[in-house]
C-alpha cells in the first residue's frame, strides 16, 4: 500500500497533468505491482493529516525488536482541493497498486493557458490575474526525517518548468557517526523528464560516482496533435532504453524494452467479420486487457517477459519468467490479486431488491455483465485486496490490505524453505533492486538463499501495517 505522502504525490502529478505511466521507468509497472509487492515485517503506524489544500505531515512508528520512526512534511504551490485525504474516503485502489489499466497518452498542449496544467477544478478559487504565474510555478517540496540516530534526511524538489518539461532533485543525506566525528553522507539525483506524448525522454545525473544516465520512450504509431487523445486506438506498442555511465568507477549499463498493452477501447471496439460469412455482426477484438514486456540487458545477457492479465476488475494474473543466457540462470514467478467489493454501496438502505420486484427502479448493472476494461466509478469501489506470490523456489508471499473501520490495515506473511539453495545445486534467483522515491518494492529475496542453519526455516517475515489520516 502506498504511503500517504507516496499518495500525495501522485495527486499533485494528476492536478499537473504529468502522466506517470509514460515513460520507460514504468515499463514493467504493472507486473512489478502483481509480483513484487512488500509484505510489512514488523508492526508500523502512521499517522498522516492533508492539513490545507498545500500542506501535508505524515508520523511514522514503528516497533517490534527495533523502534524507529519518521517525520514528513510535504508543501504544494498547486492546491489539492479536491484530492481525498481521509483514511475513511480514500478509494483503496488509489493506494494499493495493482493491474494499471493505462490510456493513450495525450500530446500537452504547449502554452500556458487555461489548457495546460492545471484544469479548471484544481485553481477555480485562484485569482485569474494569478493563473499564469500558479501554473509556471507547479512546485512540490517534500523531506522526511527517519529517526533515530544516526538518522537520515531525504528531500524532494520537483518543478514543472513546461507542460512538457519536469525537473526533479532528490537528496539522501546520512548523520555521520558521534566517535568518528566525519561530516553527513549525502547523495544527489536530478531528473529532467519531457514528455511530448508520442516521445519522453529522462535525463538523470548522480552525484554518488558522477553517474549520468537517460531514458527514452517512444510509442510507436500515436497521433502527435497536441491535446488529442486516441479514442479509436485498441492498443498501444511502445519501445524504450536506458543507458547509464560513470566516469569514476566505470559503471557502465544498459538495457531496452519493449510493451504491448491494450487500451480501454479494446473492449468496446469490434472487428467487422469477412464480407463472405454474410453476417452483419462483429467481434470484438479483445475482451480481457492484459499487458506484454519484454527487456533485455546485453551486457549481463538478462532476459524477461512478463504476462499480465486482468481477467475481471477484481481478478489480474500475472507472470514473470527471467533467463541469463551467460549463466543459464532462470527464475518463474507467478501471482494474482483478488478484489472483494461492498455487497451494497453505503446509500443502499438495503431495499434495491424490492423497488426492483416493483418496477421502481431498473436494476442496477454489475460489473460482470459491463464488457469495458475500466467502468466508470470502478476505482471507488473495492474494500479489501488479497495478493499472492510464489516462485520457482516456493518462497511464497500473502498480502491483505484492506479497510477496518476508518482505518487502512495492511498485513502480510513471507514463507518458504530458507535453505532450500543449501540443499539444491539450483542457484537462487536474484533479489529485487531497490526501488525509486515513491515506489515500494519488495527487500526480500525473489530465491531461496542460502541459510546458515541445517534445518529448513520456512518463516521468513510477518507483519501489520496500520494507516490513519484526515
Amino acid at each position: 500500500m502506498l504511503e500517504f505522502m507516496d499518495y500525495i504525490q501522485l495527486a499533485f502529478a494528476e492536478a499537473t497533468r504529468w502522466n506517470r505511466d509514460n515513460s520507460y521507468s514504468s515499463l514493467t509497472a504493472t507486473a512489478e505491482s502483481l509480483l513484487d509487492f512488500h509484505v510489512p515485517e514488523r508492526l508500523q503506524v502512521h499517522l498522516s493529516s492533508l492539513s490545507t489544500p498545500h500542506f501535508a505531515t505524515s508520523y511514522t512508528l514503528g516497533t517490534v525488536g527495533l523502534i524507529d520512526g519518521s517525520v514528513s512534511y510535504l508543501f504544494s504551490t498547486v492546491p489539492l482541493n479536491n484530492t481525498a485525504s481521509e483514511s475513511g474516503i480514500i478509494p483503496l485502489r488509489k493506494l494499493v497498486h495493482g493491474y494499471r489499466q493505462i490510456e493513450a497518452p495525450i500530446p500537452p498542449i504547449r502554452n500556458w493557458g487555461w489548457d495546460a496544467i492545471p484544469s479548471h477544478q484544481h485553481i477555480s478559487n485562484i485569482n485569474s490575474t494569478e493563473n499564469d504565474d500558479l501554473v509556471r510555478k507547479a512546485t512540490l517540496l517534500h523531506a522526511t526525517l527517519h529517526l533515530p540516530p544516526p538518522s537520515t534526511l531525504t528531500a524532494l524538489f520537483l518543478r514543472r518548468i513546461s507542460p512538457t518539461t519536469q525537473l526533479t532533485a532528490a537528496l539522501v543525506s546520512t548523520q555521520g557517526t558521534p566517535l568518528a566525528k566525519s561530516a553527513p553522507q549525502a547523495a544527489l539525483l536530478t531528473q529532467i523528464s519531457h514528455d511530448t506524448g508520442r516521445f519522453s525522454n529522462e535525463y538523470l545525473f548522480s552525484t554518488d560516482n558522477a553517474l549520468f544516465g537517460w531514458r527514452g520512450l517512444w510509442n510507436i504509431g500515436l497521433d502527435d496533435t497536441p491535446g488529442r487523445q486516441a479514442t479509436d486506438k485498441v492498443s498501444l506498442l511502445s519501445a524504450g532504453a536506458e543507458a547509464y555511465y560513470s566516469p569514476i568507477s566505470s559503471l557502465v549499463g544498459l538495457s531496452t524494452g519493449l510493451k504491448f498493452t491494450t487500451l480501454p477501447a479494446a473492449a468496446t471496439t469490434y472487428m467487422p467479420s469477412s464480407s463472405s460469412s454474410g453476417s452483419g455482426n462483429g467481434s470484438p477484438i479483445s475482451s480481457f486487457p492484459y499487458t506484454l514486456t519484454l527487456t533485455l540487458t546485453p551486457l549481463t545477457g538478462a532476459l524477461s517477459t512478463t504476462y499480465s492479465v486482468r481477467a475481471s476488475p477484481n481478478l489480474a494474473f500475472s507472470s514473470r519468467f527471467g533467463f541469463n543466457v551467460y549463466s543459464w540462470e532462470s527464475e518463474m514467478v507467478a501471482g494474482c490479486e483478488i478484489w472483494r467489493k461492498s455487497r451494497r454501496a453505503p446509500e443502499d438502505d438495503g431495499l434495491e431488491w424490492a423497488r426492483r420486484k416493483m418496477a421502481i427502479a431498473s436494476p442496477t448493472p454489475t460489473y460482470t455483465t459491463l464488457p469495458t476494461s475500466k467502468a466508470e466509478g470502478e476505482e471507488e469501489e473495492g474494500d479489501s485486496v488479497v495478493k499472492i506470490r510464489v516462485d520457482q523456489s516456493w518462497n511464497v508471499r500473502v498480502l491483505w490490505e484492506g479497510r477496518v473501520k476508518s482505518l487502512l490495515v495492511t498485513a502480510g506473511v513471507s514463507l518458504g524453505p530458507g535453505s532450500f539453495s543449501s540443499l539444491s545445486s539450483v542457484p537462487p534467483s536474484p533479489t529485487t533492486a531497490p526501488g525509486a522515491v515513491g515506489v515500494t518494492q519488495s527487500s526480500q529475496s525473489a530465491g531461496g538463499g542460502a541459510s546458515s542453519s541445517p534445518m529448513p526455516s520456512y518463516w521468513r517475515g510477518v507483519g501489520v501495517s496500520v494507516l490513519y489520516s484526515s
